[in-house]
């Protein structure tokens, strides 16, 4: 029998009359239960918990349970009146879906349709594109502005390099008059000698562990390579060389040398150019040259367990040659050219074939507007379910400082402060979590994902950004192929592309596998 756990929480004890009480979501949950057949083996309920966090007790418990039970299910699925009891965000429900999956433990709704496996893969992937979307045109916005900074000469943020001290200096004045503040770097007495010195040792040909020693600016050799090459020290201030990509490794890459801000005279220089030219020629001729050659990284097979050959229903495996990587028939590979004539597959081609067919049919305009519509919706939930906890706590707020000022007035009409100090500390700590708890709340409202008005051009940019991240590592994209893709079968010169997603299942496609990169759609 199918084992379940079930799930309940209102937010605060008000709501709990205006919504269902968690009573009411247990019976109607072991109603339905019972109608599937199902037996119900635990039940969690958070009372006065607001599901926009994950820091619930009976929640926190449940989850618990899942992890420490790395080889049998705790249960076989968690049953919810509605989403919104479990989980108050997409970005939650996602990430602990994730964690679900990975147990083989189903979540169930019931008032609402299953939103897991590849359609939850889909919408997390509609959700990272219209966050990263989001959060690019912010970081553009705030790029443009650090680049102003940089380029009159101001630090936009950090400590200062070795050598130099930030200090605060008017940048100029506001509409209302108020003085515009901004960072800039002066000498530092104590470190700018040891700094210049290090830069002379170098020239004359002192070792890194001799000048480490003799100077004390930085503790390691890489480290003073870094300062022996850092141009700020010649008055320069140079923002934006480096970027931040890949919003889920954080990877840093070069940035293009256009978009790389260098203002000459920004601070005092501490070495001359001429110091700085002759350090550079020494460092040159330490650096360590590679040679011999260089090895070739690992290929990856990203149709590895998908791609299949109808006729021997044998999967198809990675081969590399010296020139060529390819897909061979697994039978053809055991048994040999004689016995089995399967062609072999070029590999880039029909990788790209695959990826291709996956945005055609899968991240579709229709789709990605659904996906998005069904944000929105929830952010509207989550809006709405704010308003009613907002004014709930407003409202026992004012109730405390009604009862506080009821003590001050009676401690202003004589009665002794000794015999009302209890409880007014009790109100004036009630009033304080209150308001913490309405602090929180307007702060998780602040930092939610704003997602724009759903435009044509916002879909266009949000296939833009799936573009990338199907353009992601090989691992990464491997991993993710299983999650749209059950089958893809071989059969002549036909490829048929199963797909996970419910509709669009089956989508043929002529191919030729061998020099063919543009595939022909059937007629």
């Amino acid at each position: 029998m199918t084992k379940i756990a079930i799930y309940a929480r209102v937010s605060t004890e008000g709501q709990a009359e205006e919504e269902v009480p968690i009573n009411g979501q247990i019976d109607e949950c072991r109603k339905f239960a019972a109608e599937k057949g199902w037996e119900v083996t635990e039940v969690f309920t958070d009372a006065g918990f607001s599901g926009r966090t994950d820091d619930r007790p009976s929640f926190r418990r449940m989850i618990d349970i899942i992890k420490s039970s790395p080889n049998h299910k705790p249960f076989d699925i968690i049953l919810c009146w509605r989403s919104n009891r479990l989980f108050r965000s997409v970005e939650h429900r996602l990430a602990y879906a994730r964690i679900f999956k990975r147990h083989s433990i189903r979540f169930v709704a019931m008032h609402e349709p299953e939103f897991e496996g590849s359609s939850a893969m889909f919408m997390e992937t509609v959700l990272a594109a219209a966050d990263e979307l989001y959060v690019s045109q912010v970081s553009e916005d705030t790029l443009r502005g650090l680049k102003q900074i940089a380029m009159a000469g101001y630090s936009t943020g950090g400590k200062a390099a070795t050598g130099y001290r930030n200090v605060r200096k008017v940048a100029g004045l506001k509409p209302n008059g108020e003085p515009i503040m901004r960072t800039g770097w002066e000498i530092d007495p104590d470190y700018a000698p040891r700094v210049k010195k290090a830069f002379e040792m170098c020239a004359n040909g002192s070792s890194g562990p001799e000048i480490i020693k003799a100077t004390g600016v930085v503790t390691s050799p890489s480290s003073l390579v870094s300062l022996l090459r850092n141009r700020a020290y010649l008055g320069e201030r140079i923002y934006n060389v480096m970027k931040q990509v890949d919003g889920k490794t954080r990877r840093r890459a070069n940035t293009k040398p256009e978009d790389i801000i260098r203002k000459e005279n920004a601070h005092e220089a501490i070495i001359s150019p001429e110091l700085f030219d002759k350090v550079q020629a020494v460092l040159e001729r330490k650096r360590p040259h590679m040679q011999g050659r260089v090895q070739n990284s690992k290929r990856i097979y990203l149709l590895t367990g998908l791609l299949w050959c109808k006729e021997h229903q044998a999967l198809y495996i990675g081969k590399t040659n010296a020139t060529l990587n390819y897909y061979v028939c697994g039978a053809k590979h055991k048994l040999g050219d004689k016995i089995s004539v399967c062609r072999t597959v070029k590999k880039e081609i029909i990788e790209e074939f695959i990826l291709r067919n996956l945005q055609t049919h899968i991240f579709t305009d229709k789709r990605i507007r659904a996906g998005l519509e069904h944000l929105a919706k929830e952010k509207v939930k989550n809006k709405q379910e704010d308003d009613r906890e907002r004014k709930e706590i407003l409202a026992k707020i004012k109730q405390v400082e009604v009862e506080l000022k009821r003590f001050y007035d009676a401690i202003a009409a004589g009665v002794s402060p000794d015999n009302l100090a209890q409880p007014i500390e009790e109100r004036t700590a009630q009033k304080n979590k209150l308001s913490l708890k309405l602090a929180e709340i307007d702060r998780q409202r602040e930092i939610d994902l704003k997602i724009p008005d759903i435009t044509d051009a916002m879909i266009s940019s949000i296939k833009n950004k799936i573009t990338e991240m199907l353009a992601a590592s090989p691992e990464e994209i491997k991993a993710l192929l299983p999650q749209f893709i059950e089958k893809i079968e071989l059969d002549g010169n036909i490829t048929n592309i199963s797909y996970v997603v419910s509709d669009e299942q089956n989508v043929a496609c002529y191919w030729r596998p061998q020099g063919d990169s543009n595939p022909r759609s059937p007629p």
